[in-house]
């Protein structure tokens, strides 16, 4: 059930120009300006908000409901009723955990899910050349985060070697009053190096992700060698393991049935990698931190392993819990009334069983999900987008929601967003 946002064609007009003498449209000035201003937000300008008590009204999130806002009013979207309805069933049964729950819980954890994924039922209406708007969108990200990649390597020389500490992170020195609230590492050391993290970015994690999400995008479209080359060099100088999985599950998860002995034969590699690859130079940098999975304090630990530890509590407040969960914002808030002594990290799968239980968890990872395998994204990269988003806390991240929302906002059967009476009439350029 879709329901279309009325315009005039004058409005369509003024998002769309007429090329002279070959099919298709292009983006206006106004509407490319848009784009930059989205992508360079979630980039340069995460960090940057309004801290409204403990909830951070960051740059990119005014950037993400504005775009969001200018697309319905303008007539170049269409909002599917039937979605935004399943996001205002969760937020009736997250407001109804808050108010029942013994845990610790928060309305702006549910107001901000709200805000992050309510414009996930805003996709483009359908026009004739869309695939270009698809491709403008990735083509300004790739060449925006290859310049980020391009700092982090100039930031991992100068921190480590010149030891210019005023280039860690920008956090340090951006005023109070326009830091954006939060737990975060900003500053993490691995073997005696001070990690990568573009200056820009939070955290090295984060560098990681967006490189190498960059570099997928970068390689199954154009393939411009300079690129991939510094997209690569920006994900090995964050020396996290975060954008490498992603890069390996994008490659190596079967999307046919023909590629599964591919599949096989690179587990089999990848396994034995992992038994000795600590012999090879290089590589023990990376393999050396699986130890941290039995590590209390360690990133692995929080990751992988305490978020278990967890679930394994929230199981024993019994059916309830379990089902509906604990409350929006009770994971870490409830990490934080136990005083534990190590760090727990809140990864997506484990903050959404957590506190909306595992029919919540089920209903957003579908959505979230038929999103990106119905845009034009290829496969192998919707894999890897799922992926950084299931396994790292990036549920209520606005960067890189922003950044899924704006990948995936050309849908690939396209036919279906088209009014019933308009499918019979002659196609017109504008």
């Amino acid at each position: 059930m879709i329901a279309r946002v009325q315009a005039s064609s004058t409005s369509w007009e003024s998002q769309y120009q007429s090329v002279q003498g070959r099919a298709g449209t292009e983006l206006t000035r106004l509407a490319k300006f848009a784009i930059w201003c989205s992508v360079a937000s979630l980039l340069f300008l995460s960090q940057i908000a309004i801290n409204i008590g403990d909830f951070p009204a960051s740059t990119d999130l005014f950037c993400y409901l504005a775009l969001s806002v200018y697309l319905l009013g303008s007539g170049f979207a269409a909002l599917e009723v039937s979605i935004a309805v399943l996001w205002l069933a969760i937020a009736t049964v997250g407001s109804s955990r808050i108010v029942y729950s013994a845990e610790p819980t928060s309305w702006s954890s549910l107001f901000l899910l709200l805000c992050l994924y309510a414009p996930f039922s805003v996709r483009l209406a359908h026009r004739e050349k869309m695939e270009r708007v698809s491709e403008y969108v990735q083509s300004t990200f790739i060449l925006l985060v290859a310049v980020i990649a391009a700092i982090a390597v100039l930031q991992l020389l100068a921190v480590n070697i010149f030891k210019a500490s005023g280039l860690t992170n920008i956090a340090f020195i951006l005023p109070d009053e326009i830091r954006g609230a939060g737990t975060y590492s900003f500053f993490r050391e691995s073997g005696g190096i001070v990690k990568a993290n573009g200056f820009f970015l939070r955290e090295s994690a984060t560098l990681s992700i967006l490189t190498a999400i960059g570099f997928l995008l970068e390689y199954h479209s154009r393939r411009r060698l300079f690129l991939i080359v510094l997209l690569l060099g920006g994900l090995l100088s964050s020396i996290s393991g975060s954008g490498i999985l992603i890069v390996i599950v994008a490659f190596l998860v079967p999307t046919s049935l023909r590629k599964a002995p591919l599949f096989v034969a690179a587990l089999v590699v990848l396994f034995a990698l992992l038994a000795y690859g600590s012999e090879i130079p290089g590589l023990s940098l990376w393999l050396d931190r699986l130890s941290e999975l039995d590590s209390r304090g360690s990133s692995g630990y929080a990751r992988f392993v305490a978020p278990l530890q967890m679930l394994e509590r929230s199981v024993e407040k019994g059916s309830a819990a379990i089902w509906l969960g604990n409350g929006s914002g009770s994971y870490l808030r409830t990490v934080a009334a136990l005083q534990l002594k190590y760090e727990i990290n809140d990864p997506t799968w484990a903050k959404l069983i957590y506190e909306y239980g595992v029919a919540g968890f089920c209903v957003v990872v579908a959505l979230f999900a038929g999103r990106l395998y119905s845009s034009r994204l290829r496969p192998e990269i919707c894999n890897a987008v799922l992926y950084a988003w299931i396994s790292a806390g990036n549920i209520l991240k606005p960067d890189f929601v922003l950044l899924v929302w704006m990948l995936s906002l050309v849908h690939k059967d396209r036919r279906s967003l088209v009014p019933a009476n308009l499918r019979d009439q002659p196609r017109q350029r504008c």
